[in-house]
């Protein structure tokens, strides 16, 4: 006695084979634009009633935003 609870071949159809292609751009090295600004901007900030200095003083965090907000070498961001 054959058993009714076999899945009908329609719903098991394979999936459609994709082929994969890499993605690659060519570009020279003075195409590309660094922008260049300041993560976080404290004295905007508190302009606009939201003073977080007190906040990062306390924990000691305010030199490494003072790090983010250094300069940008450019040319060794284009070579990375």
């Amino acid at each position: 006695m054959a058993s009714s609870s076999s899945v009908p071949e329609s719903s098991m159809q394979e999936a459609p084979a994709y082929e994969i292609r890499e993605r690659t751009m060519s570009l020279e090295e003075w195409e590309l634009n660094v922008q260049v600004k300041s993560p976080v901007d404290f004295i905007s900030l508190a302009h606009h009633g939201c003073e977080l200095r007190g906040f990062y003083h306390a924990q000691d965090l305010y030199d490494y935003f003072g790090t983010l907000n250094g300069p940008t070498y450019m040319n060794l961001v284009r070579h990375f």
